[in-house]
């Protein structure tokens, strides 16, 4: 049989004739439909499949020749067809698709604010302009983590100490924060992240975002933003 070689990029996909054996792997739910998402778009029915199995990359047949391959970004599926050879796919691994979908699926966004001028401690809305409170706020329908945040604000009367965007968890401080100085006027803007895991919540669980303000402080127009990345 004549040897050929295929070359790709992250991202492509290719579709292999029939006829070559190889040793092979079970994969999950997420990959079996991402594998047949694939197919289907190349005219093979997805409940004519009958397995989906991941091909060896240390046992491929000699009929296929893969140079310079990183096998943790990209991966060979065997899907067997009924009544019609096996077909196989090269895209990205389980590990990468699973990555993908976490990244795609997971982070959200949750938005928070106050119009106008405030000079007292206080909740911020919700997107939907109703006031927070220490059990009153978004309600997570899935278990996650809370991995950033952001504001946008302007002080209108300066003064010592600091101004604060405080995260509460079932009403208590979860120890991630905004802060701004206050040794100016003008508007004012803050960022932090943090890493998947660090700060987790359950689903069920209620968050909500607080401005605390010193005495003697006047802000105006509070924008925050809210990350969170949910597990599936």
């Amino acid at each position: 049989m004549k040897r050929f070689s295929v070359l790709f990029a992250l991202g492509t996909i290719i579709l292999l004739g029939a006829g070559v054996l190889a040793e092979s792997a079970a994969v999950s739910e997420d990959t079996e439909q991402f594998v047949k998402n694939i197919i289907s778009k190349k005219g093979i029915l997805q409940e004519k499949v009958k397995d989906i199995k991941e091909v060896d990359f240390n046992n491929l047949p000699e009929e296929i020749k893969i140079q310079n391959i990183d096998d943790t970004a990209i991966a060979m599926y065997e899907i067997d067809v009924e009544g019609e050879a096996p077909v196989y796919v090269i895209t990205a691994s389980e590990l990468e698709i699973k990555t993908q979908l976490q990244n795609l699926m997971g982070k959200m966004l949750l938005n928070l604010g106050i119009s106008g001028e405030i000079s007292e401690s206080t909740f911020l809305n919700s997107a939907s302009g109703v006031m927070g409170a220490e059990n009153k706020g978004y309600v997570m329908l899935r278990d996650g983590d809370i991995t950033g945040i952001s504001t946008n604000l302007e002080v209108k009367i300066p003064g010592e100490g600091e101004i604060e965007i405080v995260v509460y968890k079932n009403g208590e401080v979860v120890g991630f924060r905004n802060t701004f100085d206050l040794n100016e006027v003008g508007i004012k803007s803050d960022y932090d992240t943090v890493g998947d895991g660090t700060i987790n919540f359950n689903k069920g669980d209620i968050i909500s975002v607080k401005v605390v303000i010193p005495e003697g402080i006047i802000l105006k127009d509070v924008n925050t933003l809210l990350e969170i990345t949910a597990k599936r």
